[in-house]
């Protein structure tokens, strides 16, 4: 008899009552998600920032004039002229379906494809590269 006693008393022990707040979990996910996406996009977009913001070398010439003299060469960041590619730059984060956040750095001006395309200067696709360990510890790490 007291044998059987211990062992409800044990099973008694051994049950756990669950409760899941579902909503709850999932809103604080989506939330701090979009956070993390939002913060990962914005150090993506001041890097970029950052990396095309070297001054082209500029001397007076001969004649009085201003003459380019450095440019970027072909693999490097673009450097700045006439800041308006820096001015371009944009960010911009959104959600996809069920709370599938994307974050988006670009320019919309033709010269950032041209840059990539023509004259081999990936200032963006670099940057993420540059960057990816640092965007993958803000997207991963642990949620509090």
């Amino acid at each position: 008899m007291a044998a059987s006693a211990i062992l409800t008393a044990a099973r008694a022990r051994r049950s756990v009552r669950i409760e899941w707040f579902d909503k709850k979990v999932v809103g604080k996910i989506k939330m701090t998600m979009r956070s993390r996406v939002l913060l990962a996009t914005k150090l993506v977009e001041s890097k970029v920032i950052k990396n095309i913001s070297v001054a082209v070398k500029k001397e007076t010439g001969a004649r009085g004039g201003i003459v380019v003299t450095q440019r970027s060469a072909p693999g490097e960041f673009p450097r700045a002229d006439t800041t308006q590619l820096l001015k371009d730059i944009f960010w911009q984060v959104k959600s996809e379906d069920r709370g599938n956040w994307q974050g988006y750095v670009g320019t919309t001006l033709d010269y950032g494809l041209i840059l990539k395309t023509k004259k081999n200067r990936n200032f963006l696709a670099r940057t993420l590269n540059e960057e990816r360990s640092k965007v993958n510890a803000l997207l991963t790490g642990p949620i509090k």
